[in-house]
């Protein structure tokens, strides 16, 4: 893993940029299937990369693709952005200005824009503006409809505020700005285990420092990166490359297959509340194996592995990184198939999906031997996917379909529950997050004054020219997954279809806005006031991780067969009304669909 895959995996990310399709890539923002496994398959023969499991080769491929999925989506994402500020930014002009561009005078422009207001029949007017906006190509037209997007879709106030426009004008230059320094970010890099890159810049800055920009900015990330210690991980993909077995004194044990890896075998340590799990990934095994290949492993409870080297806090001065470093298994699994009822189901999904793929085969004419042996393996697929796993029984949950939990965040409430009826839009019940942890409400204030303690001593320590250490114990995770629990179960208690959770794409300006609200209100007619209070504010309280929180009720649901659901989360006063909104969104975006 360190001397070979790791380099391999450092290769293969050093190539894909200098592939000759690869600013197609950028533009689309897609990485075609094929791209990185013909990479590998050259590398394959070579010297420094040569016999190495099959599997190590695999993981390489699918390490490398999804390291530059993410960052090209990542990177079209924030070029979208882009786009989108840079035509705000051609909006945000004097109503003389855009009088002047379409020919008319300022009260003609008021009355066009009138016209248009008036003939409007759209649930969010300013949505349809824009759309129409960036469609128009007639200079009355377009100036006209910048005219009432500045005023967001409406006619007030007649006589605009200059300053005021020129404060907004510039904020959206700060953020164009912004974005083109994030669009030039370097290229993703792998893992320095032999820090010669760090080496190269300590030898640089004593002979000749870069005197360029561009590469004084190169040398000075080599020089203060923080080398990477550990190999990357080996993703398994297939629950059938991995053998669990007993020993003699009852301990579970794996073994990778594959030359080179097949002769080591591992013994499992895990907590009591996670063994019953990987004794179900050996049930799995040895029920397919006795009963001759008739099961499908499609229905294995595991569905992923990944092999990594994680930290030792037991051995942290050991001298060998092998001891400092223990290797850990993380799986994937799929909690529907731990019983019969949501076995069932993921068989239905499977046999749909595997039909469907032979149908298609079989409507060709003069197939191949390849294609011929495809359609054999998807008929002995189906009829493998028919052969019943022995498993508990448990009945699956099923909601009312008129009824939703919507979960609004914010500053000091990281979650507030509203059960909703959306056909009548009555509300059920709320929850806030002290009503949620009860008993446990005390660790929420402790939790954030762990964190602002070690923002503090974050930033002193970055003033005295030191890196900041993070040393943020688990209470978070522990809240997280109390408020989780105590989510699922209301929506349990009024029989909930689905819980709707607000984008965390728009948690940002929420949290701005709800901050800048409360600064208003506490130090009104006196900006310099609101924005100490403002800062203020946000030290005591500090922004709480709402994506790990998502992540957290989003795993619980899952597993009790609640429905997931996201949508925008409205800037207005109330917690509550904030929930009961997004409820009523999730209802509405359901139906328009339809």
């Amino acid at each position: 893993m360190a001397e070979r895959n790791t380099p391999l995996v450092n290769e293969v990310l050093r190539r894909v940029p200098e592939q000759t399709d690869f600013a197609k890539w950028q533009k689309s923002g897609r990485l075609p299937d094929r791209s990185v496994a013909q990479i590998v398959e050259s590398l394959k023969t070579d010297p420094r990369f040569i016999d190495q499991p099959a599997w190590y080769y695999i993981s390489a491929k699918k390490q490398v693709a999804y390291t530059f999925r993410s960052w090209l989506k990542l990177q079209h994402r924030k070029q979208w952005k882009l786009e989108g500020k840079r035509r705000w930014l051609s909006i945000l002009q004097p109503d003389s200005e855009l009088a002047k561009q379409a020919n008319y005078t300022l009260a003609e422009l008021r009355q066009a824009a009138t016209r248009i207001l008036n003939q409007i029949d759209a649930l969010e007017p300013f949505k349809y503006l824009l759309c129409d906006y960036g469609r128009s190509k007639s200079a009355k037209r377009r100036s006209t409809l910048a005219y009432l997007l500045k005023r967001n879709a409406q006619l007030v106030p007649e006589v605009e505020n200059l300053d005021k426009l020129r404060k907004r004008h510039h904020k959206t230059e700060i953020a164009i700005q912004r974005l083109e320094i994030q669009l030039q970010a370097s290229l993703p890099k792998g893992r320095d285990l032999m820090e010669s890159a760090h080496i190269e810049a300590l030898v640089q800055s004593i002979q000749s420092p870069p005197l360029e920009d561009k590469d004084f900015v190169t040398w000075q990330q080599n020089l203060t990166r923080k080398p990477a210690k550990l190999p990357f991980p080996v993703i398994y993909e297939t629950v059938e490359s991995l053998t669990w077995a007993h020993d003699d004194k009852g301990y579970l044990l794996v073994r990778f297959q594959g030359k080179g890896t097949g002769e080591h075998v591992f013994r499992v340590y895990c907590d009591k509340t996670h063994q019953h799990w990987f004794e179900r990934f050996l049930d799995d095994q040895e029920t397919k194996r006795t009963s001759g290949d008739k099961h499908s492993a499609g229905l294995f409870t595991l569905r992923s592995a990944k092999l990594s080297w994680v930290v030792s806090k037991t051995h942290l001065h050991e001298a060998e990184p092998w001891n400092r470093y223990h290797l850990c298994l993380l799986c994937t699994v799929d909690t529907r198939l731990w019983t019969m009822e949501g076995t069932q189901l993921v068989k239905a999904q499977k046999a749909a999906g595997t039909a469907a793929k032979l149908q298609s085969r079989r409507a060709k004419e003069g197939l191949s031997k390849n294609q011929q042996a495809d359609i054999r393996r998807l008929e002995s697929t189906l009829e493998r996917l028919e052969v019943p796993y022995s498993r508990p029984s448990r009945m699956l949950y099923q909601g009312t379909d008129n009824i939703l939990v919507g979960i609004s965040m914010g500053l000091d409430q990281p979650a507030t529950v509203a059960v909703v009826n959306v056909s009548t839009q009555e509300m059920l019940a709320y929850r806030s997050t002290k009503q949620l942890l009860g008993d446990k409400y005390k660790l929420l204030n402790r939790a954030r004054t762990e964190r602002a303690r070690i923002a503090h001593q974050g930033h002193r320590q970055r003033l005295k020219g030191g890196k900041r250490i993070n040393s943020e114990s688990q209470l978070g995770v522990y809240i997280d997954r109390l408020l989780a629990k105590a989510i699922v179960e209301v929506a349990q208690q009024y029989q909930a279809a689905s819980i709707v959770l607000p984008d965390l794409k728009d948690i940002r300006e929420i949290v701005e806005a709800e901050v800048g609200q409360r600064a208003a209100v506490r130090v009104p007619d006196f900006i310099d006031g609101q924005r100490r209070y403002a800062k203020a504010y946000r030290a005591q309280v500090h922004q709480w991780s709402y994506r790990r929180l998502q992540a957290a009720i989003t795993s619980k649901a899952e597993q009790s067969g609640l429905v997931v659901e996201t949508v925008r989360q409205q800037c207005i006063a109330s917690d509550q009304e904030k929930a009961k909104a997004l409820a009523l969104k999730a209802y509405t975006n359901r139906v328009n669909v339809v």
